[in-house]
């Protein structure tokens, strides 16, 4: 067994045990089937803002997404199940500066899209401004990409992320 493997089967167990915490077994066995409707909805309404974001290329914001978050790694840790900021996380504009650059290889090994699908939807959002291409093919995400995707579109999917927990939470805590 591989030390990652070992790790992952940690977590899956971790997680078990907090599922139990989070909502009653029976209640979920009981509700099983509304439960499944209510994620897929939002699941269903994730990929359809994504879809249109997006231009109708689904690949685009995977790519977007490991970018930006191999960009700010750095500055986050994993506690039980939450991403925490560390303290000594730079603001804003100073946070972009300091991350860590990333290329299309790694980009393509993370994922398990072609290296050169992979390229071109980076070319594809360095010209859109999403994201900065260094002289060594170096890519970082921008600001006109995290003020993008943070004032709007992102606060509709936090909503209806809410809304359908909330939702969820309701049907699994019923008397």
């Amino acid at each position: 067994m591989t030390e990652k493997s070992y790790a992952l089967g940690n977590v899956r167990k971790k997680n078990e045990k907090r599922a139990h915490t989070l909502f009653d077994p029976e209640q979920y066995e009981e509700h099983k089937r509304p439960v499944a409707v209510m994620m897929g909805r939002y699941m269903l309404r994730h990929l359809l803002l994504l879809y249109r974001e997006f231009e109708g290329d689904l690949l685009m914001p995977i790519v977007l997404g490991e970018i930006a978050h191999h960009n700010i790694d750095k500055f986050y840790y994993l506690e039980g199940m939450c991403l925490k900021s560390r303290s000594d996380t730079p603001p804003g504009p100073e946070r972009l500066k300091q991350q860590d650059s990333t290329n299309a290889f790694s980009i393509s090994e993370a994922t398990g899209i072609p290296r050169e699908t992979v390229r071109r939807k980076i070319n594809k959002m360095v010209k859109k401004g999403w994201l900065t291409k260094g002289p060594k093919g170096e890519i970082s995400i921008n600001e006109l990409a995290v003020d993008h995707f943070t004032n709007d579109f992102n606060k509709k999917l936090l909503i209806e992320l809410l809304s359908t927990s909330e939702c969820i939470a309701d049907l699994l805590h019923a008397d």
